[in-house]
């Protein structure tokens, strides 16, 4: 079970909306956006970071063996990052949620409810989709990858379409209590009749619900 405080931490609004987007390890295929009342502000998000991150980075990566191979798991959490295109960067934060069939090695989430990091909302919500559990990139461990899609909307009018994926996903603690998902691509930025394309980092660090 994750922290009792941690779920506080999220607020009961926003881990219904997060949950409602895939059940206890089943992919996600199509998320519903998060509503407007789930939203947290970005000094929330940041009690949620502070409640999971020293967890997180305590633990070592969860060998390959210790990683289940039935069953399925509910993970929630955080993600940070940003959003890039020539001459400026937009470092922003949010929420993050990633449903895990350990029996068919699928995997599938959401990542929404971004805020700037001058606490501006971002509207829309990131897919994970086509993802998996890989044992064979690493003898030692099991990979998390994923195609990462989605059109995310500025409160300044601009459309940003987001293509990426993640490579480099992986579990962390006993029996793979948490997940790192670094996640990376392209944006498209358009705002009436300007286009600007750029890049995006984000990485998300969740803990099994």
């Amino acid at each position: 079970m994750t922290n009792p405080s941690f779920r506080a931490a999220i607020s009961v609004t926003a881990l219904a909306a997060l949950a409602a987007c895939g059940g206890a390890g089943v992919p996600v295929s199509t998320p519903a956006p998060l509503p407007d009342t789930s939203r947290l502000s970005i000094a929330e998000i940041q009690s949620v970071q502070r409640q999971i991150a020293p967890a997180y980075n305590a633990v070592g990566i969860t060998p390959k063996q210790q990683v289940p191979t039935s069953g399925g798991s509910s993970y929630l959490g955080y993600v940070t990052g940003d959003l890039t295109v020539p001459g400026r960067r937009t470092d922003v934060a949010g929420l993050m949620q990633m449903g895990v069939n350990f029996g068919t090695d699928r995997i599938g989430g959401t990542a929404g409810n971004f805020v700037t990091s001058d606490g501006a909302p971002i509207d829309g919500v990131l897919t994970l989709s086509n993802g998996r559990l890989d044992g064979g990139v690493n003898r030692s461990q099991v990979t998390i990858r994923s195609d990462v899609d989605g059109t995310l909307y500025t409160g300044a009018g601009e459309t940003v379409r987001v293509d990426g994926v993640m490579t480099n996903g992986g579990f962390k603690g006993s029996t793979g209590k948490f997940i790192g998902a670094p996640m990376y691509g392209d944006i498209t930025v358009r705002n009436g009749g300007t286009t600007q394309n750029g890049t995006f980092g984000l990485t998300g660090i969740l803990a099994r619900e």
